[in-house]
């Protein structure tokens, strides 16, 4: 028989005093699609911006290391998870963020949690990199159940069940957003 140890930090008390049961489920695949959708929605606000001031946003020599599109939602990311408590692709993909008893990040965690995705999550966004650093998170998330930047704050990630369709919506605007933005 497989035991399961759990951490004192995965238990949650309500304020009554009695144990939630919550399924904290690693899935490492749905927290990069709700990460890809944020991604996407974002990419084509900012196509949207282009469009109309008719040209480029930023300057080309800016760009030809660090894709500063990843690092402008890092604030952005982190606003939405303190005032919203989630993204738009969280909250598509059903998962929450939790640390401790608190229902919400204050804004600091949520920006420090936000730049630990942007650099050991996706590697800055950098080609190559970024798929090395995805690889390793995957690889720790499958093993440990929690990545790094989670682990360092005491956050939990909470992935509710989702119905196919949500899933298949959610992945073509993914996919096709970032493909509309990258063709630009």
């Amino acid at each position: 028989m497989k035991e399961t140890v759990i951490d004192p930090s995965e238990i949650l008390i309500d304020s009554e005093g009695t144990i939630k049961e919550e399924t904290f489920v690693a899935n490492p695949w749905v927290r990069f699609l709700a990460r890809m959708f944020d991604y996407s929605l974002f990419f084509l606000l900012l196509a949207g911006i282009r469009y109309w001031i008719h040209g480029p946003l930023f300057t080309d020599e800016l760009e030809t290391f660090v894709p500063l599109e990843y690092v402008l939602w890092i604030p952005i990311e982190a606003l939405f998870l303190w005032t919203l408590k989630t993204t738009p692709g969280k909250l598509w993909f059903r998962i929450s963020l939790k640390q401790g008893r608190l229902e919400r990040l204050d804004y600091m965690t949520a920006l420090r949690r936000a730049f630990r995705v942007w650099s050991r999550g996706i590697g800055f966004g950098v080609p190559f990199l970024n798929g090395l650093c995805m690889m390793v998170a995957y690889h720790r998330l499958k093993m440990l159940k929690i990545t790094s930047w989670d682990r360092e704050d005491h956050i939990q990630v909470v992935n509710r069940p989702i119905s196919q369709t949500r899933l298949v919506i959610g992945s073509v605007i993914a996919i096709f957003g970032l493909i509309f933005y990258t063709t630009l």
